[in-house]
Formats: structure tokens, C-alpha cells, sequence
């Protein structure tokens, strides 16, 4: 069966927060959260995936340093919900494209994610699985993208990539003993590590 099948098949039952556990045992959950989250924001982000050969491959990106709570951070391509855009899809299809160049018609969305809540900027985060047909030609953003990536979906399986780490907010706050991914000597945490992590039990449900 190919990826993109596999995963609109497994989107239909998605594992949601119990996938989410391990990559923040100090936090709330998103559905706790929200309880007490006040005028929260909306956003959305895109993990896109697509085949090359054999390979199966997702794309991440590095944001470039700056005065924020996300400076320097990995991530999938999107950002805030405007006025603009009716509905979270839209702004995540939008921010990938102003971020690497990739126009929503090359991407066919498979479906959703479990939704991420990010108490830090109080942002709830509606993350999107989109396939792309070929392989990408990035034309990133230099004012919000320092770097785009993309690795092996094979290295989410991996045990020796899930770690524990100490991290540095982009506040510059000290956090210590953080569950993240180590991809390609990328440190992967926070809400992105969360969203991959979802990926990765969907796959391995398979056995793949």
C-alpha cells in the first residue's frame, strides 16, 4: 500500500493526545487546557510528505533567530489564522506557501491531525497532512525561514532518535530533561515533536 494511502487510512482513527504523553510529560493536555486557555489564537501548520524512489519523506523547517518564544525553533511550514483565510486549511496552505514556495496546488491535503495547544503563546495549533507528487523545489522566505528539511520517515522508528535533552526557549529559559526527537543533528521538541509523534504511532500501528 502506498504512504499516501496508508495515511488517509490511518487519519480516519487517529491515536490523538495518548500519542501526545510522551513528548510532554510536564504539561497539560490540549483538552485540559483549553478549559482554563482564554482568547486563545488560532494557527495551523503542514506536514507535508512525499516519495522519492523508495524513501518516504517529510519536510520540516528551521525559523531563524530572533526576539521571540519560537526563535531558532524546527517546525512544519505554517503560522497565525488571519482575517483573510476562512478556515485554519487555508492559513496553513497559505504560510507554506509564503514560507517555501510550494503553491497549494501541488499539495493534496489527507486529512488532519490532533489539534496542539501551546500555552507559552497561547496559540491553539491545527496541524495538516498534505502529499506532494513529485519531490519539492523550495523557494523559502530568508525573513522567516533560516533552513528547509526533509528526512526519512524511517528515523521517526528509531529508538535512538527520541532522547531527552535540555533546550533553550526562545526566551533563552533554560529547560531541562525535554523528550525530543534528534534528526539529522536537529533537535525536534515542543508542539512540532508532538504532531511527529502521531505520525510515528499512526505508521508503527502498521508495523512498517
Amino acid at each position: 500500500m502506498s504512504l499516501k494511502k496508508i495515511l488517509i487510512q490511518q487519519l480516519h482513527d487517529l491515536p490523538g493526545e495518548s500519542a501526545h504523553v510522551e513528548m510532554f510529560p510536564m504539561r497539560a493536555k490540549t483538552s485540559d487546557a483549553l478549559k482554563k486557555a482564554e482568547n486563545y489564537k488560532l494557527s495551523a501548520v503542514l506536514a507535508l510528505v512525499y516519495e522519492q524512489g523508495i524513501d518516504e519523506r517529510i519536510i520540516i523547517m528551521e525559523r531563524p533567530e530572533y526576539d521571540g518564544n519560537h526563535s531558532g525553533q524546527i517546525c512544519f511550514p505554517g503560522g497565525r489564522k488571519e482575517e483573510t483565510d476562512y478556515t485554519p486549511l487555508e492559513a496553513a496552505l497559505r504560510e507554506t506557501y509564503e514560507e517555501t514556495g510550494i503553491t497549494p496546488d501541488k499539495i493534496e491535503i489527507l486529512g488532519a491531525l490532533t489539534p496542539v495547544y501551546i500555552p507559552v503563546s497561547n496559540y491553539l495549533v491545527y496541524p495538516f497532512i498534505g502529499y506532494l507528487n513529485e519531490p519539492p523545489v523550495f523557494h523559502p522566505d530568508p525573513h522567516e525561514v533560516k533552513a528547509i528539511h526533509s528526512f526519512s520517515l524511517t528515523e521517526l522508528f528509531k529508538p535512538e532518535n527520541r532522547i531527552h535533552t535540555n533546550v533553550k526557549s526562545g526566551k533563552g529559559i533554560l529547560i531541562k530533561d525535554v523528550p525530543a526527537f534528534l534528526i539529522d543533528q536537529k533537535i525536534i521538541w515542543g508542539a512540532t515533536a508532538l504532531m511527529l509523534n502521531e505520525i510515528r504511532v499512526m505508521l508503527e500501528r502498521l508495523n512498517r
